[in-house]
């Protein structure tokens, strides 16, 4: 495998633990309940009892999951990466901000293993220092508000 290709799945994977990480971290108010009650309090809470920013980045999310969820499975079936559903129902059960990269991961690792990667692409340094800067923000602010 390529040194563009494993630093590609490294980040995805980094990225699904971080997402995991920092999302649950504000779960645990919620496990006391059992699983559906707890699901029902959670979502109750984030569309219902939220302010408007968060409001807004709940029916983002949800709108952000719907466009990922197709993606994967249209990619999926292109490429033949296992298991979409599992992606599919670990972004409604888990996160998406764990799923989704978890995904990537597994489709790059299959664009490898068939051959079809393309490796021709050249990442602009703006474009690493763009990505970055958006990772650091994500995390500073994960970090600010546990």
């Amino acid at each position: 495998m390529e040194l563009k290709s494993r630093v590609l799945v490294a980040v995805y994977l980094l990225t699904a633990f971080l997402a995991l990480l920092m999302s649950w971290a504000h779960l645990p108010a919620y496990f006391g309940s059992g699983f559906a009650d707890a699901n029902i309090q959670f979502w109750n809470d984030a569309l219902f009892n939220a302010n408007p920013a968060g409001k807004f980045l709940a029916v983002d999310v949800l709108f952000l999951a719907f466009a990922c969820n197709v993606w994967m499975f249209i990619e999926a079936r292109r490429i033949g990466v296992k298991y979409v559903y599992v992606y599919v129902i670990a972004g409604i059960v888990i996160a998406i901000s764990v799923a989704f990269p978890l995904f990537m991961a597994a489709r790059e690792l299959r664009l490898v293993a068939t051959d079809k990667h393309f490796t021709g692409y050249k990442i602009k340094t703006v474009d690493v220092i763009t990505l970055v800067a958006l990772f650091l923000i994500g995390v500073f602010a994960a970090f600010a508000i546990l």
